[in-house]
């Protein structure tokens, strides 16, 4: 029997786009579950979603406003699918494009499967496409894949350009954190523990960059810098805890101080001078990027390095 596909999507004030989100997902002539996991919306979303659980298309839960990672995560712990794939409810699909990837996925001994995403920004009209180039067809080791993607510049956060088989993400405990910037913790854990990861540029996902997006949301620029700084630190965690590639963990580290960097500079800006950064880590991060043999890795780690050190410095 083919393969379970189990579609979660968070919803939260989505009123406005969450048909267009369902119906995009109807077409799709697979065997799936699609389960919708309203957070606390106080718009007319709920009522919206039950239309369609009443008629048994979708499995819809509800839970007080806790924040897109706690949706998903009981869109996880509630799905029973084979492969498991995340989508916002004010974005769609591409069926053509998404069957080609979910089949090649399936057909394949990869963990996880990357695919091209259509980018529209709402308020200017504008589109552009995230595509892989000569990685696309192949089937990579998870930590070269994600340090040949940080590389050529082409990685992406992004969670719902990935499918991931349920018992990978059940192996490894892959679960999303409490706080903004989840998917840039989710995905590049996942690809450096994944054993196999295809990448293609199946053009699968239409990401819709609304004003009011379910990861737009207007938040104090001080909690988004929090988050950041957050992430740095747990990605920071797993770096320690973990035994990589070369290659792989100096392009770690190279985000990691990226990450850190901008929180830093969102402080700043700010005049928020209250934030704690642990000097120890920091130098870690250098001694292990000055260690590395990938002299291009080590000028942008440095660089990273570099970025973070004057903005602090522009606090005296």
């Amino acid at each position: 029997m083919k393969a379970l596909l189990s579609i979660i999507i968070p919803m939260y004030n989505s009123e406005r786009y969450i048909v267009r989100c369902i119906e995009s997902l109807r077409r799709l002539k697979i065997r799936k579950e699609v389960i919708v996991v309203d957070d606390g919306s106080s718009d007319g979303s709920y009522d919206i979603a039950r239309k369609f659980a009443s008629n048994g298309e979708i499995k819809l839960f509800h839970q007080e406003n806790k924040g897109v990672s706690e949706a998903r995560n009981l869109g996880l712990d509630r799905c029973s699918g084979d492969v498991v794939v995340f989508v916002d409810s004010d974005d769609f699909i591409i069926g053509e494009g998404f069957l080609s990837m979910y089949n090649n996925f399936t057909l394949s001994k990869a963990e996880m499967v990357m695919g091209g995403v259509r980018i529209k920004f709402a308020d200017q009209h504008i589109e552009a496409r995230m595509a892989y180039g000569e990685m696309a067809g192949r089937l990579w080791k998870g930590d070269d894949c994600f340090a040949k993607l940080m590389h050529t510049n082409t990685f992406t956060p992004l969670v719902f350009c990935y499918m991931f088989k349920k018992s990978f993400l059940d192996r490894v405990k892959l679960r999303f954190q409490h706080r903004m910037s989840e998917d840039d913790l989710w995905t590049s854990i996942a690809m450096c523990e994944a054993q196999n990861v295809l990448v293609t540029d199946d053009l699968h996902y239409v990401y819709c960059k609304n004003s009011d997006s379910i990861t737009g949301t207007n938040v104090s620029t001080i909690f988004r810098a929090d988050n950041h700084l957050a992430v740095a630190n747990d990605l920071y965690d797993y770096l320690r805890n973990h035994t990589l590639s070369e290659n792989a963990e100096v392009w770690l580290c190279c985000k990691i101080l990226y990450i850190a960097s901008i929180a830093v500079k969102i402080y700043i800006e700010s005049d928020y001078y209250t934030f704690s950064l642990s000097i120890e880590m920091f130098q870690d991060l250098f001694s292990r990027v000055l260690q590395s043999s990938n002299e291009y890795a080590k000028k942008v780690g440095l660089m990273f390095g570099k970025r973070l050190l004057d903005t602090i410095k522009s606090m005296k």
